[in-house]
């Protein structure tokens, strides 16, 4: 009986234990969140990634490649640094950082 028991764990660990392993190409500091408030949704921005090829800047923003001078949900992309990205919009400029999902309004 003991050696049916040994085989059905030996069967369902490598299932259980591959559950469990983190996705590797998650972004770094990346927080899955629900939220009921369209609106919410909307208006939140946050930044994946910045991708440089020679004098070529890209911005990936909530999964949309940007340029510099693209606009996206009502924010115009002004400029693109190593770490994070520079939008302008009616309210002001803001400021999305590449290693926080926050947003700061910027002078």
């Amino acid at each position: 009986m003991y050696k049916i028991i040994l085989v059905a764990l030996l069967l369902f660990l490598p299932q259980y234990a591959n559950s469990q392993q983190v996705d590797p190409t998650k972004p770094f500091g990346a927080v899955a969140s629900v939220s009921t408030n369209s609106s919410e949704k909307s208006t939140r921005l946050v930044l994946q990634s910045v991708i440089k090829s020679n004098n070529n800047k890209k911005a990936i923003i909530n999964g949309q490649v940007l340029n510099v001078g693209d606009k996206y949900k009502g924010f115009a992309l002004i400029a693109i640094n190593a770490n994070g990205v520079v939008l302008d919009s009616p309210q002001g400029r803001m400021e999305l950082s590449i290693f926080s999902s926050v947003i700061a309004n910027s002078q």
